[in-house]
């Protein structure tokens, strides 16, 4: 009440002060949920049997074939952590109040 009574507009009301409060937590939870859309992704497609990482990973630890899982599991993981530090780094860029700091000894 007290911004609209100064001659803010309500667009700027609704869209500045709300947004940058709660992108935060939103950027964060999309940065960690990386890896259950690629879990989610995995069991799909071994149920519908579609040809992705799924199966074949399915397979080569039913053949224990472990250099094609563990080769597999290493590439998730590496998205895992691609998606982690890009949700980092929109973080910082989206609010400059969140800075990385040089540790002082």
């Amino acid at each position: 009440i007290t911004a609209k009574a100064k001659g803010l507009k309500f667009r700027d009301l609704l869209l500045k002060y709300p947004v940058r409060m709660a992108i935060n937590p939103i950027v964060s939870t999309i940065g960690w949920l990386l890896p259950a859309l690629i879990a989610g992704e995995i069991l799909i497609s071994i149920v519908l049997g579609i040809q992705t990482l799924g199966p074949v990973l399915l397979r080569s630890v039913l053949s224990q074939d472990m250099w094609l899982a563990a080769s597999i599991v290493m590439i998730l993981s590496l998205l895992t952590i691609i998606g982690s530090l890009v949700s980092d780094l929109l973080l910082v860029w989206l609010d400059p109040r969140i800075r990385f700091e040089k540790l002082s000894k």
